[in-house]
């Protein structure tokens, strides 16, 4: 059983109990109260003289003698709760609904009724005869005090469930003000979290959802943040290459030059220029391909894996070995092709090839392995790190365009950094 079911068990339970003890206090109560009162002797004596009296009077309205006692019946059967009994010369004469005079009939003497409850009734012609009035209560009072028992079992009953579970419902209306309060915008609000049961749990949900929410919109903030700044940045390094680019372009076009020499010095202005511009433009887009919330469809074809990166190292092996840095090829050829966006992937490996150029340490071999391991083809490429402080710290841009990218393709790319070696793997699955 579940915490909040077990709770509300409990709870119901105690209020049984605590509407079993209401019952049976009121109804013993109760009865003890009516044993003292209208089922009690003097309260029956009583009402007994009062009726006697009611009696009297009825018989000298109406007449009754002997002859018509037995129109006494109409007296004892208007309701009243009584019990009439008369007697003439120690003989039944009269009982409530009936009439006797038979002697052999008699069941009942005086002797045999209660002296307290004895009256003289006079008759018509002064005829007087022995009477014995007897009033009871009746079952009424006992009913009405069940019910009264019930109603007030039930009233405890359901003031002790609401008393039990009203900290519930105040935690419940306390969580509905509090989603308000969230839904209002105010995620840096934290949600109560009190209890371990449903409640508690939906609670820690409720909350946990803030928090995610409300990193979320940290980082969107963040990321419009920088976005704003990249932008800002952008425009004024772009400006400075621009302006010296289109000054050279000028010089060239109106021939604003002494000789030949010169003018080659501008054209190798303007190529230098370019190229920073160029260095920005790819910065600005590996950005946005590292930020950017969707991808579009990337278009994929089928190549052959040993090719494609033959190659792509080729390039990089021969680039890096001019620059006096050792490199350690270890090359296995598969045989398979791979589902890869090839401009895409050229330009991840560029990342890499960029990375080994700016913080690899030219005291240390660049170990490149090649292999097909476990249904992919991966390259494995480790390198030390160099210490010198001058060095620019890494921004990760480039690392994360390449886990993106070879994400995008199905494959799988790890990064490790110890502080003194680096090393990034790259799966693709062969097809």
């Amino acid at each position: 059983m579940t915490g909040l079911r077990r709770q509300l068990f409990c709870a119901v339970l105690m209020s049984l109990f605590v509407g079993a003890i209401l019952f049976a206090s009121v109804y013993l109560l109760g009865n003890s109260f009516l044993d003292k009162t209208v089922y009690g002797h003097a309260f029956a004596q009583k009402m007994s003289d009062r009726y006697f009296q009611q009696l009297q009077s009825y018989v000298e309205t109406e007449g009754i003698s002997l002859k018509n006692v037995s129109r006494l019946n109409v007296w004892c059967n208007r309701g009243e709760k009584v019990y009439l009994t008369l007697y003439q010369d120690d003989l039944l004469i009269y009982e409530s609904g009936e009439v006797t005079r038979e002697p052999s009939a008699q069941e009942f003497h005086p002797d045999m009724e209660d002296p307290e409850n004895e009256y003289l009734l006079t008759l018509q012609e002064d005829m007087q005869v022995r009477a014995f009035l007897y009033y009871y209560a009746g079952d009424g009072f006992y009913y009405l005090l069940l019910f009264l028992s019930g109603m007030i079992a039930f009233l405890g009953f359901s003031l002790c469930f609401i008393l039990l579970i009203n900290q519930k419902i105040k935690y419940i209306k306390q969580l509905r003000q509090e989603l308000d309060i969230l839904s209002g915008g105010q995620m840096e609000y934290t949600v109560t979290i009190r209890g371990h049961d449903e409640l508690g749990e939906l609670a820690l949900g409720i909350d946990q959802m803030r928090q995610s929410i409300q990193k979320h919109n940290e980082i969107e903030n963040q990321m419009r943040s920088a976005n704003s700044e990249l932008i800002t940045a952008m425009s004024h390094d772009l400006r400075t290459p621009l302006t010296s680019l289109l000054a050279y372009l000028e010089l060239v076009e109106r021939k604003k030059y002494a000789n030949e020499e010169q003018m080659h010095n501008l054209i190798h202005k303007c190529i230098a220029q370019t190229l920073r511009i160029k260095t920005m433009a790819d910065q600005l887009f590996e950005y946005f391909l590292v930020y950017a919330t969707e991808w579009e469809t990337v278009d994929m074809e089928l190549t052959e894996a040993d090719t494609l990166f033959q190659q792509i190292l080729a390039d990089y092996i021969d680039s890096l070995e001019s620059k006096d840095l050792n490199v350690e090829l270890r090359f296995e050829p598969t045989s398979g092709r791979i589902m890869a966006n090839t401009d895409l992937l050229q330009r991840a490996l560029d990342n890499l090839y960029s990375n080994l150029q700016k913080y690899a340490d030219p005291k240390d071999t660049i170990w490149i392995s090649y292999q097909k391991k476990d249904n992919c083809v991966s390259l494995s490429i480790s390198n030390g790190i160099c210490q010198d402080g001058d060095k620019k710290e890494s921004t990760g841009i480039g690392l994360n365009t390449c886990r993106r990218v070879i994400t995008q393709m199905g494959g799988a790319f790890k990064a490790r950094n110890n502080g003194r070696t680096f090393c990034v793997t790259v799966d693709l699955p062969v097809i």
